[in-house]
């Protein structure tokens, strides 16, 4: 049963050591064999039934290191409505010795820095922290098994863990496949609601100042053609060769990076996708950073990023790096097949800090000398996609909508998210309900224009979304990094700004078509009215 005892324990018991047989011996009115059955743990029930559960190339696997503590973490891609039997609240588990400790919710995926709602319901990832010191163990969980503790090592290893996700090709291809899935047969139909808000929006010089700014996207999709070119990956149990991508072994890598930013390193394998997180004879990463006084261990690294023959290693330069340094590294890949690793070696020039896009008080150039509309957006927001939601479409959503339920947004990604940034253009799909129980009450009387208050509705909703996305990424700019990793659970910082739109639309639904109406109809006599009665009283 997916809310059983059964399921509950393999999720805190994910690499049980040994198979536990259960027996119930109350009375029960079960079929003969629902009395007695085995736990395997997560990790094997998914192993055993892959094909069914799972996106085709996944579990995939990544190492990674926060604050100098290595880890392992397996990333699990569940197919539509199969995730539900095997987690529920738990997006990423912490595992110590083959058992939970704490967990995070799926929310995470839904971070603007993260960037995979449309993947959300659908994901697992299992990080295994065996690795860690007991400091670290103290530091990260708290007694009770249940939760995790907010401090230094938490805020590292929410960094790593965002970069891992947002920068993991399979997921980034799955999320836009998910997004076809979803939107591509409608969005030719939105396509007029999205031409009416641009005029909508163009007539209004304060909003077009706010919203007009941002550049749209005029694909949002990667052609069918370059999809249908990919071939199917095989990979090997053991690798037969682990170097950089297009060089041969051997070959020292050079590469520059800025200092406020990431140094990317990508590989080319033929090692399964699993190879570093699977429970019987696994690969083993090391990064060692080369100096004069001999080597050390990389704090905060994530990778290699396994997905289909491709490894992606992400390095955060130490603090202590300056202008000009040039830093050696040597990457190792070993398992028991093997009697040498896998050695690369690269090195990397440090060059000056890149410039941020979109710092508050600046302005890019436009794209040419005559003033316009085409600009980047400094506010950081695209114009959205707008879909219709009828009712009959409501059970395809995950959480379902409901009658009460009016917008809901998701996180599209960005344009050109091989180099997106923080500051990066994102881009959302607006999700409207168009059969609200309030606008639905709104239609009814005779003689209702119906067309007219659904048109009111989808886009003072929408307006309502964006002014929400306007007033998050203009905080998110005023605040200090640390001001907002640091707050508690229950601060704004925390909660996820595709959530806090949900939850104001719905409140609004009830008086926003009357709004609109009865200020319409508001003219100079009836304010210079209620202006005397606010000043007798």
């Amino acid at each position: 049963m997916k809310d059983g005892l059964l399921s509950r324990v393999d999720l805190l018991l994910p690499d049980v050591a040994l198979p536990i047989r259960f027996h119930e011996c109350r009375e029960y009115a079960g079929h003969a064999g629902s009395f007695e059955t085995t736990l395997t743990g997560l990790s094997v029930r998914l192993e055993d039934d892959r094909g069914n559960n799972l996106e085709e190339g996944f579990p995939s696997s990544c190492p990674l290191s926060a604050d100098g503590e290595v880890m392992t973490a397996t990333i699990y891609a569940f197919k539509k409505g199969k995730a539900e039997t095997y987690r529920k609240s738990e997006g990423i588990i912490f595992t110590l010795n083959g058992q939970t400790h704490g967990h995070m919710t799926p929310d995470f995926f839904r971070r603007k820095a993260v960037g995979l709602s449309y993947l959300a319901d659908s994901l697992l990832i299992v990080v295994d922290c065996s690795k860690f010191s007991g400091r670290a163990r103290e530091d990260l969980f708290m007694n009770s098994r249940d939760r995790l503790s907010r401090g230094e090592l938490r805020v590292a290893l929410e960094h790593e863990l965002e970069d891992m996700l947002r920068h993991h090709q399979g997921l980034r291809d799955l999320k836009e496949c998910r997004r076809r899935e979803e939107t591509e047969a409608r969005l030719a139909d939105s396509k007029p609601l999205e031409d009416v808000l641009d005029s909508i929006l163009r007539q209004a010089p304060s909003l077009a100042n706010l919203f007009l700014l941002g550049k749209r996207a005029t694909n949002p999709f990667k052609t069918k053609e370059v999809q249908e070119a990919e071939q199917p990956f095989h990979g090997q149990r053991f690798p037969t060769f682990f170097k950089f991508k297009g060089k041969e072994p051997g070959h020292v890598l050079e590469r520059d990076t800025h200092q406020n930013m990431r140094s990317r390193i990508v590989f080319e394998t033929n090692a399964m996708n699993d190879y570093f997180s699977r429970t019987t004879d696994p690969g083993q990463f090391s990064l060692i950073r080369v100096t004069s006084s001999g080597p050390q261990s990389v704090a905060n690294f994530v990778g290699p990023n396994l997905q289909n023959g491709v490894a992606t290693l992400s390095i955060q330069l130490p603090e202590d790096a300056a202008i000009g340094d040039v830093l050696d590294y040597t990457a190792s890949v070993i398992d028991p097949s093997r009697e040498e690793a896998f050695e690369n070696r690269f090195r990397v020039r440090v060059k000056a800090p890149a410039e941020p896009s979109g710092n508050p008080g600046t302005r890019r150039k436009p794209p040419s000398e005559k003033p316009g509309h085409d600009r980047e957006s400094q506010s950081g927001i695209s114009l959205p996609k707008i879909i219709e939601v009828p009712e009959e479409k409501w059970g395809e959503h995950q959480p379902s909508f409901d009658r009460f339920t009016a917008l809901r947004i998701k996180d599209a990604g960005v344009e050109g998210e091989n180099v997106a940034t923080e500051d990066s253009a994102t881009q959302y799909d607006f999700y409207i309900n168009i059969d609200n129980l309030y606008l639905k009450s709104e239609q009814k009387p005779p003689g209702a224009n119906a067309k007219l208050l659904q048109a009111r509705f989808t886009f003072g909703m929408v307006l309502v979304g964006l002014g929400l996305l306007q007033e998050e990424t203009e905080r998110r700019k005023k605040e200090t990094i640390d001001e907002v990793e640091n707050e508690d659970d229950n601060s704004a910082a925390d909660q996820n700004i595709e959530r806090r739109v949900e939850l104001v639309t719905r409140a609004i639904s009830p008086i926003l078509l009357p709004m609109i109406d009865s200020l319409g109809m508001l003219d100079i006599q009836d304010g210079d009215s209620a202006t005397a009665v606010g000043e007798a009283t």
